[in-house]
C-alpha cells in the first residue's frame, strides 16, 4: 500500500473542512459575527476557484443576512438550502 501524499492529505483536509462548515450552516438558527468570521476564513484557506468562492461566499452572505433580517422562515429555510447546495457542489468537484 502506497503512503498518502501530500495532495491526498490536503484533499482530504479541504474536504472535511468543507464538509464542517455544511454541517455548521445546517443547524445555524442565529447569525454570530464570530461563526461567519470561521466561516469566511475556512473558504478563504481552501484555494478554491474565484467562481466557487465567490458563489459560496454569496450564497453564505444572502444566507446570514435573511437571519440577520428576521426574514419569513420559508425565505431563510430556501436560503440555507441554497447555501448548502453551493457547499455540496463544491464538495463533489
Amino acid at each position: 500500500m502506497l503512503p498518502a501524499t501530500d495532495d491526498a492529505k490536503s484533499s482530504a483536509d479541504r474536504l472535511a473542512a468543507l464538509d464542517a462548515l455544511r454541517r455548521r450552516v445546517a443547524i445555524q438558527s442565529s447569525a454570530d459575527a464570530g461563526e461567519g468570521v470561521k466561516a469566511r476564513r475556512v473558504l478563504f484557506s481552501l484555494d478554491l476557484s474565484a467562481f466557487d468562492l465567490s458563489a459560496a461566499l454569496d450564497a453564505l452572505d444572502n444566507f446570514e443576512r435573511a437571519i440577520v433580517e428576521h426574514d419569513d422562515r420559508l425565505v431563510v429555510a430556501a436560503r440555507r438550502l441554497r447555501c448548502l447546495a453551493v457547499l455540496d457542489g463544491i464538495i463533489r468537484g
